[in-house]
């Protein structure tokens, strides 16, 4: 006799074609009949879908509830955790798989405790570095549906990494609803053996539950009429954890290594990777300026005694990670979610700015005071590149000069006259009141994690002014732009190719969920 393992959960995108805020209220109604279950003892665990920005979002507004949710995640009845979002493993970076992980373990043991488990139901394709990422978390067991091909078959199996990391894994076939049939359908025979196939183990996973799908009060009578009806099988209230405890004593899974990205046995909408390009370049640009500049920058100020504020980090990484669940960034919404989206995107987007260049500022008061331009190297790797920045100036020309005094070459790449005046006037009585900004590229060499200044003095001419030229090259290839064409030159070889580089502008229209 196999034994099922039966597991009441819910699975909750929080925006989709409907708003967070419609998606709020419904949870809110939603926790209260999760709660009732799990106290008048209707089930004995509930899985929260496996992540903690819907719980987040409900504690902000029914905080008399915490004390509860806490006694049933300490007694191991309601599973939450381990992500903060549902996220997209194809359309997001691994820092930010990792710093979903990070969030989502943070307010889950703020709560009592957190499902080891990699939880991603519906997730549209694995990254072959899951396991890595896991193991990183003592994250053992993963569960997921989506992206295995028909010809690795198993149910259940060991997933690898390329560095020897590994998961027990459950590829729930046929998909996190499958259970809804053990509650509203009495054929129990043919969804059993429908979760039996491709698998040896004595111990099969059946989850019960869908989108939205309200608690199902009668799961102990639907499990006891279940019983009834088979000899072949045994079910039982479960739970992921356990389940995963009884499955490692099987001595026949299979191992498994790579990406699961194959669209035969499950569909993982690859058209949504080019869905909404607005969205994933604003949540690419934070991710990329989080990571790349504003953390780097407040460990350099931390060092010069100036505090780190982890809270406003983390405020802007839980922005991130919400842009990033994975129908939030595939972008197959109504309107109204998308620009909730690009809203928080934006929001974000200007604290982390807004961090930067007040770290900027302290950090460069510190410089010597002839210094009046910088440049700041937030990497931990040296650099040889040109740096853009745009300055203001009385004069239409200024120089500029490295801290040994020797004048710095640049290219002006733009310049405009700006009226300074805030008030129009009568132009007879007006007093001309005018500066210049202008935008140029300094060539640049700076050590990892460090600045390099300069002295931003009036000039009567600019002669260290230069057109910027229309060539590059490196030791292979030279780029020409020339009358509005490309000419790239392959300079071992002498062959030459006009307009090399294309760009086709086909656009998305309507919900690409293929």
């Amino acid at each position: 006799m196999q034994k099922v393992h039966v597991i009441a959960h819910t699975h909750w995108d929080f925006e989709w074609y409907f708003t967070r805020q419609q998606a709020r209220v419904q949870f809110a109604y939603h926790m209260a009949e999760v709660l009732q279950a799990l106290a008048d003892n209707q089930l004995d665990s509930y899985l929260l879908d496996g992540q903690l920005a819907i719980v987040d979002d409900y504690l902000q507004t029914n905080p008399d509830k915490r004390a509860a949710m806490m006694r049933f995640v300490k007694a191991r009845r309601l599973f939450i955790g381990p992500w903060y979002t549902q996220i997209d493993e194809m359309v997001t970076s691994g820092e930010a798989i990792v710093r979903n992980l990070q969030l989502g373990h943070k307010l889950a043991a703020d709560l009592g405790g957190v499902m080891k488990v990699g939880y991603l139901p519906d997730s549209f394709g694995q990254g072959q570095d899951m396991p890595k990422i896991y193991q990183g978390f003592d994250i053992t067991a993963t569960v997921f549906w989506r992206g295995m091909p028909h010809e690795k078959n198993a149910r259940y199996f060991y997933w690898t990494a390329n560095d020897g990391s590994k998961v027990l894994a459950a590829n729930i076939k046929n998909g996190y609803y499958a259970g809804v049939d053990l509650i509203e359908n009495d054929d129990t025979a043919a969804l059993l053996h429908r979760i039996a196939t491709d698998t040896q183990a004595h111990d099969l996973a059946l989850p019960v539950g869908g989108d939205q799908r309200a608690v199902d009060f009668n799961l102990k009578d639907r499990l006891q009429y279940a019983n009834q009806q088979t000899s072949d099988f045994g079910l039982v209230e479960d739970n992921y954890p356990d389940f995963f405890k009884a499955l490692a004593t099987s001595s026949d899974l299979p191992t498994y290594q790579g990406e699961f990205i194959d669209p035969s046995a499950s569909k993982i909408h690859r058209g949504i990777y080019s869905s909404r390009a607005d969205l994933k370049h604003l949540y690419d640009r934070l991710e990329h300026l989080m990571v790349d500049v504003v953390e780097p920058m407040m460990v350099i100020a931390a060092h010069q005694g100036i505090e780190a504020q982890d809270g406003m980090v983390a405020h802007i990484w839980r922005a991130i990670a919400r842009g990033q669940a994975h129908d939030s960034s595939g972008g197959c919404n109504s309107d109204a979610t998308n620009q909730d989206i690009y809203q928080r995107g934006v929001e974000a987007l200007q604290l982390a700015e807004s961090v930067r260049d007040y770290l900027l500022r302290k950090l460069a008061s510190g410089a010597p005071a002839s210094l009046n331009v910088f440049f700041w190297n937030p990497t931990v790797r040296p650099v040889h590149q040109n740096g853009e920045i745009t300055l203001a100036t009385r004069g239409k020309h200024f120089s500029l000069k490295d801290e040994n005094g020797e004048v710095v070459t640049y290219e002006i790449l733009k310049q405009v006259k700006v009226d300074n005046a805030v008030l129009r006037r009568d132009p007879a009585q007006e007093k001309p009141d005018v500066y210049y900004r202008t935008t140029i590229v300094v060539p640049l060499t700076m050590k990892a994690m460090d600045w390099v200044g300069f002295t931003l003095e009036e000039a009567s001419q600019c002669v260290t002014d230069r057109q910027p030229s229309t060539t590059i090259s490196n030791a292979y290839y030279t780029l020409t732009f020339d009358k509005g064409q490309l000419v790239l030159v392959d300079r071992r070889t002498k062959q030459s190719f006009v307009n090399p580089i294309h760009f086709d502008d086909g656009g998305d229209e309507g919900d690409t969920y293929d």
